[in-house]
């Protein structure tokens, strides 16, 4: 009985030792001054920072980071106390989901500023109908449009009455909404102000075309999205396929995985399937 207490006592005690270890270790590696890991640990915040202010979080990167480096060490733990497979894949979820969020989301962001682009000109237009001053008129359109393009243009208006001249700030605008069709439509902006174009009919007309390109890419987006049904499913039924010859004869693949040359047909299978997949999302990925 005692040797029975003793057994898991002991193993709970080693897994606690190499937890704090671990931690410790991890500890003094980001804090001490010359740690690589410390320069590794900077940039991945700053990476982290970069999402944490086009998306105007409240929290930062250093805090995204420590979270999930707490999170990844517990699920670590977990997985050495219990030797459950599934720990270990989310482990290594832990380690990429905080990341696919955040890129999800500024992706969502940028195709929401750039849908709610065109209507914002008109108003810019019909402002600078009013009104000749640029920066006024910019603010007279910042109560009247929706997040996110609001958050953007306040950001814009604070950078102008801070001191930033207004091509400037407009600038600044569109390197950091990071959308090719928001930046030309801002260059616009400041190279008919420098020229002296009709700034009103400029932006209508710039207007007129982002409808157009938006109604050319929900088309072009209908018409694919039949071909991107039939990659999933052709990527899906290899998968599929096995899983269900696998269950009705478990030893039909074995040869495939009982010697070094089946190792190689494997390798080489898996290879070719995700080339094809990467080919195919290519033919399909149509950019107007």
């Amino acid at each position: 009985m005692n040797d029975f207490l003793a057994n898991p006592l002991s193993g709970y005690l080693a897994i606690a030792l190499m937890a704090g270890g671990t931690a410790l270790f991890v500890y003094l590696a980001i804090t001490l001054p010359d740690s690589p890991l410390k320069a590794y640990w900077e940039r991945y915040v700053a990476y982290l920072n970069r999402y944490v202010r086009f998306l105007l979080l409240k929290t930062s990167g250093a805090q995204i980071a420590k979270y999930q480096a707490a999170a990844i060490a517990l699920l670590a733990l977990l997985t050495a106390a219990t030797g459950n497979l599934i720990f270990v894949l989310a482990t290594a979820l832990a380690g990429v989901l905080p990341v696919l969020w955040l890129d999800s989301e500024k992706k969502k962001r940028i195709e929401k500023l750039e849908e709610q682009l065109d209507g914002w000109l008109l108003m810019l237009s019909n402002s600078l109908k009013a009104t000749p001053a640029i920066g006024e008129a910019i603010r007279s359109t910042t109560n009247l449009v929706q997040p996110p393009m609001a958050e953007e243009l306040d950001l814009l208006v604070k950078s102008n009455q801070l001191g930033t001249p207004v091509d400037k700030a407009v600038l600044d605008a569109a390197e950091r909404m990071e959308s090719q069709t928001i930046a030309g439509a801002l260059a616009t902006i400041v190279i008919a102000r420098q020229t002296g174009g009709d700034l009103p009919t400029i932006l209508e007309t710039s207007a007129a075309s982002l409808r157009e390109m938006a109604r050319l890419e929900g088309v072009v987006r209908t018409k694919t999205a039949e071909g991107k049904g039939q990659v999933v499913v052709l990527a899906l039924m290899p998968l599929v396929m096995t899983g269900v010859l696998s269950a009705v004869d478990p030893t039909w693949l074995e040869p495939l995985t009982s010697n070094f040359i089946g190792y190689i047909i494997v390798t080489i299978a898996l290879t070719f399937w995700f080339v094809a997949i990467i080919w195919a999302r290519n033919i399909l990925k149509v950019d107007i």
